[in-house]
């Protein structure tokens, strides 16, 4: 049995979590699916992901607010996070929020897989 790495997707956005499922299924990885930050961190608690993307602006707790909660959770420090947004983030942006990369929105595909498994490498099938 192959174990896929568990990616955590946060967004409000219904449609965009069909397609990341979807799509990271396509490339080797398992897609674990949140529509709130809250529910994200009881998703990450749980399931233990290998790496989290989120969507920067959501109702109630922003992406913003989730990554330092994440980073509050023992055992999270150094789980991979990307933000996934319609504005640029720059580096700067990213090391006061602890985040460890960006994806903007619309997403280019490829640019996507490749950072992700920049962090966390796709199950092998052998």
């Amino acid at each position: 049995m192959i174990s896929k790495p568990i990616i955590l997707v946060v967004d409000d956005d219904l449609p965009i979590l069909a397609l990341m499922r979807a799509l990271l299924r396509e490339f080797g990885f398992e897609a674990v699916t949140a529509q709130s930050g809250e529910k994200a961190i009881v998703e990450a608690r749980a399931r233990r992901p290998a790496a989290v993307l989120i969507d920067r602006n959501m109702p109630g707790m922003s992406g913003d607010e989730l990554i330092r909660a994440l980073r509050g959770e023992p055992g999270f420090d150094g789980l991979p996070i990307l933000i996934i947004s319609g504005q640029p983030v720059s580096p700067a942006e990213l090391a006061t929020l602890g985040a460890d990369g960006a994806i903007l929105k619309p997403f280019d595909i490829t640019a996507l897989i490749a950072q992700l498994r920049s962090f966390v490498p796709a199950a092998q099938h052998t």
